[in-house]
Order: C-alpha cells, then sequence, then structure tokens
C-alpha cells in the first residue's frame, strides 16, 4: 500500500504527525502568503497523488518577502488556526531531512511566536516534551465503553 506522506514522517511521533497534518489545511479566507507557504509545507510533507494538477501542491519558492507576506496575513487570522499552523511548521523545522526546509519552517513558526503571539518560542526540546506521544499506561486507561481498548489505540 502506498502513503501520502514523505518516509520521514513515519519516525515522528503520532501526536506531532497529528499537529503537522492539521496544519497542511490554509484558512477558510482568501490569503496570499499564507495559502503559498502552506502548499510549500505540503511539497515538504507529502507526496503529490496528483501531480498534474497544481493547485493543491504547487511548487512554491520560499524566501523572507513570502514569510513576511503570511506574517502580515496571519496577523487577522484566528489566534487558533495560527497556533495550528505554528506547530505544524515546527515539526517540520525539527524533523525533516533537509536543512533549506528546516531553516524556513522555523522562520515561519519563529515569527509567528514573536511578531503575532509576542512569546518567545520555547525551545525545541520544551516543544518535543509537549508534543511526545502518552506512554502506553495512559492509552491503556482510555478504553471503549464495552471496556476494551479500540483496535486504533493498541
Amino acid at each position: 500500500m502506498s502513503f501520502v506522506l514523505q518516509p520521514w514522517v513515519a519516525h515522528v511521533g503520532m501526536k506531532m504527525q497529528s499537529i503537522m497534518i492539521s496544519g497542511l489545511r490554509a484558512p477558510d479566507v482568501k490569503t496570499s502568503g499564507v495559502k503559498k507557504c502552506v502548499r510549500w509545507m505540503r511539497a515538504a510533507v507529502q507526496i503529490d497523488a496528483d501531480p498534474g494538477k497544481q493547485s493543491y501542491m504547487q511548487t512554491v519558492q520560499i524566501d523572507e518577502d513570502l514569510i513576511n507576506l503570511a506574517i502580515d496575513e496571519l496577523e487577522y487570522l484566528p489566534c487558533h488556526y495560527v497556533h495550528h499552523l505554528a506547530d505544524a511548521m515546527a515539526v517540520v523545522a525539527y524533523h525533516h531531512p533537509d536543512q533549506a526546509v528546516r531553516h524556513w519552517a522555523y522562520r515561519l513558526h519563529y515569527l509567528v511566536a514573536e511578531e503575532i503571539f509576542h512569546f518567545q518560542p520555547e525551545t525545541k526540546e520544551m516543544f518535543l516534551i509537549r508534543h511526545r506521544d502518552k506512554p502506553a499506561a495512559a492509552l491503556a486507561a482510555a478504553v471503549a465503553p464495552s471496556g476494551e481498548m479500540s483496535e486504533w489505540r493498541t
């Protein structure tokens, strides 16, 4: 069976995979910079399942100007969306095998924290701890109503 995610994603914890996947959707309002940054991230984490159609995973050249445009647009988007996008970029920044991809993903993640939320970005170590998979004992406590573990949780 084929998978749409690039092979490196399999080495990332399930919680971080979920965070990253949630960031692959562009906002529901018209944007230019944010949409292009999301398309750039899609190309960095997915395998194009329909290369003949170039809208969802359009090849985008990312640079400082594009990131600054995205930051300007993110200022006016819902906080919940912006946070998901920033955390998705952090997952890419900390795990992608290509240094250039890691650089640009971290740049956007950092600027969202600093410029939009006015926070000092957490360290990589803190991010990885905060988004680690739950231990098996915690998952075992999440049983189905019948008292049995759901198949997907084992």
